[in-house]
């Protein structure tokens, strides 16, 4: 598949349900084989639901192939779970893939979208809590572990991930 066939549109708050289905399908599939199984069903009710904030905020995008949502992702200067800002300092947030466009270029061309835009908004540095399955797509990006986190998806839930960082200017 070329990635010309890859559109990238800025998501709305009338994307929740399309975006809430996908993320449902890439998680529930997706980050089987890297967590316990406990904690992933505690924990996907809580991670397969858009964000209506990072819907409505203009920076979070969906890659559609043939008008479907193959992909979505964006990126905040607010930190994910504080909403602490730091100067010249961006946040990838909630991206996924639908399992059955993997390995196409979606969250490739995705994330090069989001930080094309970062910079362009004076970005130096992104960060990343990445989930377990997905740091090495951030490395093979150019981000680099940080450490081992602990991200709280909701009251009692728990779930490893993996924080990187990747430079931009």
């Amino acid at each position: 598949m070329s990635r010309d066939n890859i559109i990238i549109r800025t998501a709305t708050p009338d994307d929740e349900k399309v975006l809430s289905d996908l993320l449902a399908a890439a998680y529930g599939e997706l980050a089987q084989a890297s967590y316990d199984s406990e904690a992933l069903s505690a924990a996907l009710p809580l991670m397969s639901r858009a964000n209506p904030t990072l819907l409505a905020s203009g920076s979070y995008y969906i890659a559609e192939i043939d008008g479907a949502a193959a992909g979505c992702g964006g990126w905040t200067m607010d930190k994910p779970g504080s909403g602490e800002i730091a100067e010249g300092v961006g946040h990838i947030r909630h991206f996924a893939t639908h399992p059955a466009h993997l390995r196409k270029g979606v969250a490739r061309l995705r994330l090069e979208h989001c930080l094309a835009e970062a910079r362009a908004a004076g970005i130096r540095v992104m960060m990343s809590q990445s989930t377990l399955p997905a740091e090495q797509f951030y490395a093979a990006a150019g981000f680099r572990r940080i450490g081992s986190i602990e991200v709280e998806m909701g009251p009692g839930v728990v779930l490893p991930a993996v924080e990187m960082q990747r430079q931009l200017s």
